[in-house]
């Protein structure tokens, strides 16, 4: 099953007795690519290390930041092992991403992850033609149906073309008791409620702005972007949202406002891949991380991150 971490506080005391996993933090890991496009195994390691020790426990590859999208099979295979080697003897989650455009391509890699021990995985929408609503429900039967010793969150990213509806994942969820969970951003607050509401089995996994206003309507989890680049920040939001200390929220959200300010003036070369951000947040803890993304993808340079830690210090000394 999708565990979450012991050592994590609960979304509330007494929290939704019918949530099918309690909110934790989740966050993502990247990759580190050498020049020639191969893994630096050694980066890697230390990149997991240190996310194990600022107290993630629950982490994820191959979603967007991990560049789930741009790997081959040989790459995927051998990533996805090297990541539950380093990760998978964890108190957390160890989840491991599919992206791809067809369900046979999707099972096959969760066979691979299946063969490697990963229980847990996150999957999302085919995204070269939007599904009509009799493929979204054979999508979810075909997979979920068809794998029903493992669980699932499904990532309701708009790269997919098709946003799933509060009430269609009320459905969803009844049909197949091993989704577990979702992660969304970019929604209203109504979104937020209407999602909580019509699928209240469902750990929702927020961004850290959907998250600030979410956690007042309910359980939670917080999926760590932005805040990444300072995880005390992350836990600090969390704990805040779990005690639905709106002071506090208001307080860090204001921080985390001027950061995401701060990142979007530093990054202006046109890049629009998470990773492109992701990876600045890794390199300030881990000075070797290198920055750049597969191909055609445009990462970040190193004078755009040595410029956010100039920007961070001068506007955000607490973060720094």
């Amino acid at each position: 099953m999708m565990q979450s971490s012991g050592t994590d506080k609960s979304a509330g005391e007494g929290g939704n007795k019918t949530m099918r996993i309690r909110p934790v933090v989740l966050a993502t890991a990247c990759v580190p690519w050498r020049a020639d496009d191969s893994l630096d195994e050694d980066v890697f390691g230390r990149e997991i290390a240190y996310l194990r020790a600022v107290g993630f426990d629950n982490l994820y590859i191959f979603g967007t930041a991990g560049e789930g999208y741009a790997v081959t099979d040989s790459q995927f295979k051998q990533i996805a092992g090297e990541f539950y080697a380093l990760a998978g003897g964890g108190p957390g989650i160890c989840q491991l991403g599919v992206i791809a455009m067809s369900v046979p391509q999707v099972r096959q890699r969760i066979e691979v992850g299946l063969e490697i021990g990963y229980r847990s995985f996150q999957v999302s929408l085919p995204p070269w033609g939007a599904l009509n609503d009799r493929e979204l429900h054979t999508f979810f039967d075909e997979i979920l149906g068809r794998y029903r010793q493992a669980t699932f969150l499904h990532y309701n990213v708009s790269r997919g073309l098709r946003r799933i509806r509060p009430q269609e994942y009320g459905k969803i969820a009844s049909d197949h008791p091993n989704l577990v969970a979702t992660k969304i951003g970019g929604t209203t607050p109504a979104e937020d409620l209407a999602l909580m509401r019509h699928a209240p089995q469902l750990c929702h996994f927020f961004t850290e702005f959907n998250f600030v206003h979410a956690c007042l309507f309910g359980d939670c989890g917080l999926l760590a972007s932005f805040s990444s680049i300072k995880p005390p920040f992350t836990l600090r939001l969390f704990e805040a949202g779990c005690r639905k200390n709106l002071a506090e929220l208001t307080r860090l959200s204001g921080d985390l406002g001027r950061l995401y300010d701060i990142v979007l003036a530093v990054l202006r070369q046109g890049q629009h891949m998470d990773g492109a951000y992701d990876k600045m947040f890794l390199k300030a803890a881990i000075p070797e991380y290198p920055l750049r993304l597969l191909p055609p993808y445009q990462g970040s340079t190193d004078e755009e991150f040595e410029n956010l830690l100039i920007q961070v210090r001068r506007q955000l000394p607490q973060w720094a």
